[in-house]
């Protein structure tokens, strides 16, 4: 996807969001837990889940692109935009509007070095 492409996305998230359209968006990454420490007899505090929000816009995919291996019968495309949201990686949940799915990928659409959206591949769980 172009930068131009990715801007027309942006574009769309937002007339989307202005339209009752665009879905909120919730991804939460799991903190590490605490454990003992056998040395010191301590035991050392862990990080909590961190929750991230955004608005998104999910698009089924064309039913040319379902290979039934990496893109399923159900899977969609769920747009969002970078700015304040951190980089999905695979295997993590993400909850759009109620529904819960797993990520599957996750295209990046950075030109240069700031990412710009994140295109994320959604299967329901």
């Amino acid at each position: 996807m172009s930068a131009h492409d990715a801007q027309r996305a942006l574009a769309m998230i937002q007339r989307a969001k202005a339209k009752g359209r665009a879905s909120d968006v919730l991804l939460t990454r799991a903190g590490t837990p605490g454990g003992y420490d056998p040395e010191t007899g301590t035991v050392e505090p862990g990080t909590p889940d961190e929750t991230y929000r955004s608005i998104g816009a999910k698009f089924g995919y064309e039913q040319s692109d379902i290979d039934g291996t990496l893109i399923k019968q159900g899977d969609q495309q769920l747009y969002v935009p970078a700015k304040g949201f951190v980089r999905p990686e695979s295997d993590e949940r993400i909850t759009v509007g109620d529904e819960t799915y797993v990520i599957k990928t996750v295209e990046v659409v950075a030109p240069g070095d700031v990412d710009i959206l994140y295109i994320i591949q959604i299967r329901g769980v």
